[in-house]
């Protein structure tokens, strides 16, 4: 399956909304890359020099970070849409879009988080992790319940983006 036919099958589409698969690729990449900055330091041969950074500590940030930066691509990309739509136009469409494209966004930064820290963790590494009970008894051995929760916070961007308003201009009445 092409990926064209696969963001058409997994995007509903909306009324006199167009799928907009730049928002969606770009938040599937922020989310995929968001969390594989050891990996991808390890595949280019500076795993040591990541290591000595020490980012590992700021996992909810980076997190955190992901999140805003999918929500604001899909706001101001959906925002600019619904802007240029004619006036009588229904103008939920742009915004189930983005919803739709930020949680596509979400939950690719989810399962890469999941299963990177999985790996590092419960795979790899799991000697040296696997003794801590923070590690062992979580609900997915190898990735800390803490963790699992700052992920699950990250979610909290849909009611964020759902809020945000998608026009500047107000109808005008006549």
């Amino acid at each position: 399956m092409s990926w064209n036919a696969m963001l058409h099958f997994s995007i509903p589409r909306a009324e006199g909304v167009a799928v907009g698969r730049t928002p969606v690729i770009a938040s599937v990449l922020v989310g995929s890359l968001c969390c594989g900055g050891g990996l991808i330091f390890g595949a280019i041969g500076l795993g040591a020099f990541y290591g000595a950074l020490g980012l590992a500590r700021y996992i909810p940030e980076a997190l955190a970070t992901g999140a805003v930066a999918i929500t604001l691509l899909n706001w101001l990309y959906y925002r600019r849409k619904a802007a240029r739509m004619l006036p009588g136009c229904d103008r939920r469409g742009p915004r189930r879009m983005a919803m739709s494209s930020a949680f596509l966004g979400l939950l690719m930064m989810a399962a890469s988080f999941i299963l990177l820290e999985w790996l590092n963790h419960g795979v790899v590494r799991a000697a040296h992790f696997m003794h801590s009970p923070e590690f062992a008894s979580a609900v997915i051995p190898g990735v800390p319940n803490s963790h699992l929760l700052y992920l699950a916070v990250t979610f909290l961007a849909l009611p964020l983006l759902a809020m945000l308003p998608f026009t500047s201009k107000t109808p005008e009445r006549r």
